[in-house]
């Protein structure tokens, strides 16, 4: 394989690991909230759902993709609990099962008496069997759940922004959009998911390395598949907000998570709804396959030391994310995004020092990290508390 295919493969992947449940919502949330005020939402969004996962992207991959060495810049126990957390909430206690929830609204809107129950539960066995063989994970993704995903999401966008009318005007004001657009970027997880996404495509890079090359072509080929994920998210999300806007008069009663289900019908017709339904599941699917192989692997490698089987852990970590999933979308919406209002600002903090610990190192810069982080934590749990 060359480098060429290898990088396209290891971007087009890591566009599917992000682009999931909440990316396939909350930009269409954001434009039906917008309206004519969308551009500017568009920036907003591209701030905090873009560019910051970008950095925290070529942080990491800075770091060779190792997240453990990254996190222990604040001391070996905060790293532990600060990794366990973040994968406890990216995986079965958050957003893996938002990824069913998601898939679960889409099929709602078509099949009214579809309960959560069983199509969580044959949602969480093909995952399972996706994980079971960890060494494909990346070839399953990149070639095939992505091309098909992609495929349905250009089309929908483009015949949706042909035939969609002028957004009207809306009762946000520029400013407004461009915040609720920024802090709704947070909601998306995919700084903290960055982290850990990293590490897989750098791995699968690393074993696609000619024997005897330049350490440092891995870092390029590590960024350069980042850009071609970055800018495939930049411009799905312009045209979803653009969307939102458009048909937004459409979908004053739907739910957050049935959103681009009834865009697909008002836009190619009734029976186009069950396509664009299937092709939300595979996108939610896709990533909810990386996120829970991340955290099985956890349990295996950092909390038992190996003394667990993966099998054993992979069916613990579906167990756990199934039985989350019935707390439905709107629930755990609500508990995710009170937890990133705190955490997510002292994340950007950490990815920032450590960039710039590589590119500019010193003896104290690991004190400066963890006091900017500390500090900016402090700050937010401060105002979301008395705030």
């Amino acid at each position: 394989m060359t480098h060429y295919k290898t990088v396209l493969t290891a971007g087009f992947a890591m566009f599917s690991m992000f682009f999931g449940s909440g990316n396939l919502v909350f930009p269409l949330l954001i434009g039906k909230e917008a309206l004519n005020q969308y551009p500017i939402a568009i920036l907003g969004l591209l701030i905090t759902a873009v560019l910051v996962p970008f950095l925290g992207l070529v942080s990491i991959i800075l770091f060779d993709g190792n997240y453990r060495v990254y996190f222990e810049r604040l001391g070996k126990v905060p790293a532990f609990f600060l990794i366990a957390v973040i994968l406890m909430l990216i995986g079965p206690f958050g957003v893996a099962p938002r990824c069913i929830t998601v898939a679960h609204g889409g099929f709602h809107l078509i099949f009214p008496s579809l309960s959560i129950t069983p199509f969580s539960l044959l949602f969480c066995l093909i995952i399972t069997a996706l994980i079971w063989s960890k060494n494909r994970i990346v070839d399953i993704i990149g070639l095939f759940l992505t091309p098909f995903k992609l495929g349905g999401i250009v089309i929908l966008i483009l015949f949706g922004l042909w035939y969609g009318a002028q957004p009207i005007e809306g009762a946000m004001s520029s400013g407004e959009s461009f915040k609720n657009a920024f802090f709704t970027g947070y909601l998306m997880f995919d700084l903290m998911a960055a982290f850990f996404f990293s590490s897989t495509i750098v791995h699968y890079l690393r074993n696609h390395l000619l024997e005897g090359e330049d350490p440092k072509t891995l870092i390029k080929l590590s960024i350069s598949a980042s850009l071609i994920g970055a800018l495939l998210l930049s411009l799905v999300y312009i045209g979803f907000v653009t969307l939102g806007a458009k048909y937004a008069p459409n979908l004053q009663d739907t739910a957050p998570e049935q959103l681009l289900v009834a865009i697909g019908g008002h836009t190619l017709g009734y029976f186009a709804k069950p396509i664009i339904a299937i092709v939300l599941a595979v996108g939610c699917l896709a990533t909810a396959v990386i996120l829970s192989t991340l955290f099985a692997d956890f349990l295996v490698q950092d909390v038992t030391k190996e003394k667990l089987k993966r099998p054993y852990a992979i069916l613990i970590t579906m167990t756990i994310t199934f039985v989350v999933s019935l707390l439905g979308f709107q629930k755990l919406m609500i508990i995710l995004g009170n937890i990133l209002d705190v955490a997510y600002p002292a994340l950007i903090a950490l990815a920032l020092m450590n960039t710039l610990d590589r590119v500019m190192p010193s003896k104290s810069s690991h004190i400066y990290t963890q006091v900017m982080f500390w500090g900016v934590l402090g700050i937010t749990a401060g105002l979301k508390v008395f705030g």
